[in-house]
């Protein structure tokens, strides 16, 4: 699920996954989301989206990977080893922090 926040125009001027207060619950084929995407003035606040995105979704490979290797459907060393070295640095910098810390709520769906 999308949230949106409009101006007083009621245009979009931010996009988030979460949802949070003054935002409203949208969906990509909503057309006025539909309309945003396609207006070449909103690339600043487009690129700040799919960044966002991109950073989540990192932490979203990381958890399949480690959902395939607990179900044995990979072996961690049949990762490369690089790989396997910025997994393990990246899980002890997070249990370092909080260990119970997730940045993927468990509320997080996707409903398109």
């Amino acid at each position: 699920m999308i949230y949106i926040k409009c101006n007083v125009q009621n245009e979009i001027e931010d996009i988030t996954f979460t949802n949070t207060p003054g935002y409203t619950m949208s969906s990509v084929f909503d057309p006025q989301v539909k309309a945003f995407l396609e207006n070449s003035q909103n690339e600043a606040l487009i690129k700040d989206v799919l960044n966002d995105l991109d950073l989540e979704m990192v932490r979203v490979i990381e958890d399949m990977v480690d959902l395939m290797i607990e179900k044995d459907l990979i072996l961690f060393t049949d990762l490369p080893e690089p790989v396997q070295n910025k997994l393990l640095f990246k899980r002890s910098l997070r249990d370092s922090l909080n260990p119970e810390v997730s940045l993927i709520g468990e509320e997080e769906t996707l409903n398109f």
